[in-house]
């Protein structure tokens, strides 16, 4: 798609995601995922955004993704669930920037390294996050519900643990002037 065609987008708000390997993701550091495939779910609330003239404000959707083998060798197969309460065209819209054509290094890897796509379902999705204990759930109905929690810190010198915070903020943008 020429840059002149791609419609402008913005998006900002909470992302949790989860695979199934070892803590830390092999994938994300070239290594090979810990079972030998990749299976993961990621979860957004988006906080302001739109796309084109679309509002995204409050709009909630989770992505299923499977690879046989690592993420960077593709032939994923991925899977948008869309909350059920978004309209009509917020729907065409995540479902436009699914395709990875109107930019977004989120959207564009994605798109490339799961080139097989299910069709999208309208369902319910809800995610809770609570940013200062570092703790979320995100339930799809009738397809997964997965809580996260921070991870434990190996014991101090006197033999106290808690959880270990890390945070990573990320805003993504698109469009002519992503």
């Amino acid at each position: 798609m020429s840059e002149s065609t791609k419609i402008k987008w913005r998006i900002a708000g909470e992302e949790v995601g989860n695979c199934n390997c070892s803590w830390g993701c092999p994938c994300q550091f070239n290594a090979l995922p810990t079972t030998g495939h990749c299976e993961a779910l990621l979860a957004w609330q988006i906080s302001d955004g739109y796309f084109g003239n679309t509002r995204l404000d409050g709009v909630r959707f989770a992505r299923l993704y499977w690879w046989p083998g690592a993420i960077h060798e593709g032939n994923g197969v991925r899977r948008t669930i869309i909350d059920e309460e978004t309209s009509k065209e917020q729907r065409e819209a995540l479902i436009a920037l699914d395709s990875g054509e109107h930019g977004g290094t989120y959207w564009e890897v994605f798109a490339a390294v799961c080139p097989n796509l299910v069709e999208p379902l309208f369902a319910p999705v809800s995610l809770n996050v609570d940013r200062e204990k570092r703790q979320a759930t995100v339930r799809d109905q009738g397809y997964r519900r997965v809580r996260y929690r921070a991870h434990q810190k190996p014991c101090d010198r006197r033999g106290t643990q808690g959880p270990h915070r890390v945070a990573q903020w990320l805003r993504i943008q698109g469009g002519r002037d992503g």
